[in-house]
């Protein structure tokens, strides 16, 4: 599989969470976003559905199966369902990203969470 990482496009506005947000839902995901510290290292894992992940600020470096992707601000990675993934957290600050999913079912427990 090759990964291929998007750049930041200045024509969709400022790099901004919300802009980040409106965008993923324009395409129809679902959207959260994330602060994760320095260090942070999620294992690999997998979705059986598609899942974008767009840097605001920090760095990640994410693994995809062997392959390896270094992600900075205004960087978006679009994974197929079923893609093997993980990531870590580089450098000295906090990295704040958005995903995007056409998983459903994280709209629900994003309300249920919010009461």
């Amino acid at each position: 599989m090759t990964t291929v990482v998007r750049r930041w496009d200045p024509g969709l506005g400022p790099l901004q969470l919300s802009t980040l947000r409106s965008a993923l839902q324009s395409e129809g995901l679902v959207t959260a976003w994330w602060s994760e510290v320095p260090g942070t290292s999620v294992a690999q894992h997998e979705h059986p559905f598609p899942e974008a992940r767009w840097v605001l600020d920090g760095f990640l470096r994410v693994h995809i199966g062997q392959e390896v992707v270094e992600l900075g601000p205004g960087d978006r990675l679009d994974l197929p369902p079923g893609t093997k993934h993980g990531f870590e957290v580089l450098g000295l600050a906090p990295a704040i990203f958005v995903t995007g999913s056409a998983d459903r079912s994280l709209e629900q427990k994003r309300v249920d969470t919010a009461h």
